[in-house]
């Protein structure tokens, strides 16, 4: 038999700002105001959901397993799991992806998916402490840029900043254009829109 994954009740926060409005809450605990908000909206019964697929692209030690984390304190039964992914920026439709094959497969019926980050509260830290620190000055490292620096080994890669900076380098490395790259776009949205129109 085969099962086609359906996604019901999207839902998600304000979009905010770096230090705004949002940033007193950390990610775990936007996470949770949403998982609250989704289960009234959509009126499934919390015991019916398999499992929570959060993504977050900067995880922590404040709310391992977002996606667990957030259901927990958005008091939700203890008996769900959830976990948490990490595709960086694509995180977010990872978390939909990997939601709709459980579907799919069989795995699971009634899968939670989504992504919370809060850039506002990605924490300074240091490599440097754990041996204890004697003397002399140690690094923090800002995991916001660290983790853009970090995202492939610097040894095989050099430093590559982030997305902005690939895209550019890949654009001048294979000779595409700024008009190039707008007609793909809007033949994507093109296509999708035609699917969309079609029913597929």
């Amino acid at each position: 038999m085969t099962r086609r994954a359906a996604i019901c009740t999207p839902l998600r926060t304000p979009v905010g700002k770096f230090l705004g409005g949002l940033s007193s809450l950390n990610a775990g605990q936007l996470g949770a105001v949403i998982l609250k908000a989704l289960m009234e909206r959509s009126g499934i019964d919390p015991a019916r959901v398999d499992d929570v697929v959060f993504s977050q692209g900067y995880g922590n030690g404040e709310a391992p397993a977002i996606g667990h984390w957030s259901w927990l304190a958005a008091g939700l039964p203890i008996e769900v799991p959830g976990f948490q992914l990490d595709r960086r920026c694509g995180s977010g439709v990872q978390a939909v992806a990997t939601a709709a094959m459980m579907v799919e497969t069989g795995m699971a019926d009634v899968v939670v998916a989504g992504g919370v980050e809060s850039m506002s509260n990605v924490e300074h830290y240091t490599l440097a402490a754990r041996g204890g620190v004697r003397m002399g000055d140690i690094t923090l490292h800002d995991r916001l840029s660290r983790g853009r620096v970090m995202s492939q080994p610097i040894e095989r890669f050099g430093v590559i900043t982030g997305m902005i900076e690939t895209a550019e380098n890949l654009a001048k490395d294979y000779g595409i254009s700024r008009e190039a790259a707008d007609a793909f776009a809007v033949r994507s949205h093109q296509n999708a829109a035609k699917a969309w129109a079609d029913g597929k």
